[in-house]
């Protein structure tokens, strides 16, 4: 086998996905918020530094974090709602906040 992927070719996944005839949208949301946390921790945890904006204000808060690895020369953004932000920064240890988050004003 070939270490050089052609184009069309699809990486195989890492999880079984389960076929869910009635998909329950509470548990698949919470599925989807614990995978975006754990891989932003994941990202911070290698070095990453993560920028916080807010970019709309009102009833619905919706946040901006741009993350950013340097040394991989990596970059990706994310919207998240308050409720989602706010999960995170209380998984995510207090000295990694501090050291590795950004809030400009």
């Amino acid at each position: 086998m070939s270490t050089n992927r052609t184009a069309g070719n699809f990486r195989v996944m890492r999880h079984r996905r389960t076929l869910d005839i009635y998909p329950d949208p509470v548990r698949k949301r919470e599925r989807r918020i614990r995978a975006i946390i754990s891989s932003i921790q994941r990202d911070v945890d290698e070095g990453g530094r993560a920028r916080v904006r807010q970019i709309l204000k009102g009833p619905c808060e919706l946040y901006r974090l741009e993350l950013e690895l340097p040394e991989m020369s990596y970059q990706r953004t994310t919207i998240l709602d308050r409720d989602t932000l706010t999960e995170l920064l209380e998984q995510t240890p207090e000295e990694t906040v501090r050291q590795s988050f950004v809030f400009p004003r």
